[in-house]
């Protein structure tokens, strides 16, 4: 029977080569996860990216015509994506003393929300209002999740996303006057013009 002779400096140059390029992917991997997962963190703790407000121009994508009745259209968007992106420039976006982000348009329409927070369930709360450079500001209410999520680039290539998705929507009115008020677990909005008493809205189940 013949005998196999292993050349032992090879197999030891072989072995490490391996192992360092498993823990290259390891780190890779893990940095990655980590990367979306501290993402995730801030958006649900500050509705905010990279220390950064949430671009006004991503809340508007679940905006729908005032002439239609329907649910949104578009319901979910990769707010790391859009980052860095002349689409949704740094440049548009206005912050107010009161709490609102603005993207104000050169057509003099604009689109705003206010974050009011997070409820016990993880779902945001925001208002958001919308004009037409006249007299009318159109209100409503945003219910707002945020999820991981995996995509595929151009060259094949995976990559994660920060998806933001609205859950619900409901329309207040045009400058609706009643206060919002947001507890752990439902929003209640104030008499206004457009209520004789305060509405109520509950939610059940988890959206994270």
């Amino acid at each position: 029977m013949s005998k196999v002779y292993l050349n032992a400096p090879l197999l030891h140059s072989t072995i490490v080569f391996i192992t360092i390029i498993l823990v290259i992917v390891w780190y890779l991997t893990a940095f990655a996860e980590s990367g979306i997962k501290k993402a995730l963190l801030e958006a649900n703790t500050h509705f905010t990216y990279k220390s950064k407000p949430i671009h006004p121009g991503l809340v508007e994508e679940f905006n729908t015509w005032l002439s239609d009745n329907c649910n949104p259209i578009t319901i979910s968007v990769d707010v790391a994506a859009a980052d860095d992106t002349n689409e949704y420039s740094d440049s548009d976006i206005e912050s107010t003393p009161n709490g609102y982000v603005s993207n104000q348009k050169e057509s003099g329409e604009y689109f705003r929300y206010k974050w009011l927070g997070r409820l016990n369930n993880g779902l945001h709360v925001l208002e958001v209002a919308e004009g037409g450079g006249g007299s009318g500001e159109f209100k409503s209410l945003f219910f707002i999740k945020f999820d991981e999520g995996v995509g595929i680039t151009p060259e094949g290539k995976q990559y994660d996303r920060l998806l933001m998705t609205i859950v619900r929507g409901v329309t207040l009115g045009d400058r609706d006057s009643g206060e919002i008020s947001v507890s752990p677990d439902k929003v209640i909005l104030g008499k206004s013009q457009y209520r004789d008493k305060p509405v109520i809205l509950k939610f059940e189940g988890r959206y994270e």
